[in-house]
């Protein structure tokens, strides 16, 4: 198989898996204008922890420190793998990023403020080869709302971050492509302050576009007021 086939079907098969979990939703302005959603700014997010520091690859095998993609904006950041296609892990995070970044687009208050960040759970076979046609597809939109997709050199880099992260995950043998390897993960969503600070970590139950967009809108509104993140 070519490396671009390659990339069609792993794209298809996680935007197949997405598709699964689509419903009639309201907008989310409707929503946040309907007394759904806390105003942005009326309420504060935790200092959670600091995100460590780790060796990514975007692109190319040159290495790039992983604060490069957690500081200076606000950023959501998600663990994913490019073959995953459990509809309540990486396809459902995926869903809502594309969510957000639609919002994003359509309000020009936003834009330039907030980074998207897929990391790789697999980087045996999420190279940054195979990662650069998902980057591809969103890059007509990178100055307005950037979405990089990064993996490792290995596991041995990996590690280390995803206990950090407090991310466990379990490798185990899957029926599907001929016993490939399926890596079983909680799905969680890390929302980054500009300083590099988890405020808000989502789960599988509250991975809800419309407040995490809201949350968004509060860590810039902070900022605006002189908020600063725990040195």
């Amino acid at each position: 198989m070519t490396k671009g086939r390659l990339y069609v079907s792993r794209l298809g098969k996680v935007a197949a898996a997405a598709l699964l979990l689509l419903a009639p939703f309201n907008s989310l302005s409707v929503q946040a204008a309907a007394g759904l959603l806390p105003p942005p700014g009326s309420y504060n997010l935790d200092h959670i922890q600091h995100v460590p520091q780790a060796i990514v690859l975007e692109g190319t095998r040159f290495p790039h420190l992983l604060s490069s993609y957690t500081k200076g904006a606000v950023t959501l950041l998600a663990f994913f793998y490019s073959s995953c296609a459990d509809p309540n892990g990486c396809p459902r995070a995926w869903e809502a990023f594309e969510r957000l970044r639609n919002e994003i687009i359509a309000r020009p208050a936003l834009h330039g403020k907030v980074r998207l960040v897929f990391l790789s759970l697999d980087p045996a076979r999420d190279t940054p080869d195979v990662l650069s046609g998902f980057a591809r597809h969103y890059k007509a939109a990178n100055k307005i709302v950037p979405w990089h997709f990064l993996t490792t050199y290995s596991y041995l880099f990996l590690s280390p971050l995803l206990r950090e992260m407090g991310e466990e995950i379990v490798i185990g043998r899957g029926a599907q492509g001929g016993g490939a390897d399926v890596i079983n993960h909680l799905l969680k969503v890390f929302l980054i302050d500009k300083e590099g600070w988890v405020r808000e970590i989502y789960s599988n139950q509250s991975l809800d576009p419309a407040a995490m967009l809201g949350d968004i809108e509060t860590l810039l509104a902070e900022r605006a007021a002189g908020g600063h993140g725990n040195d």
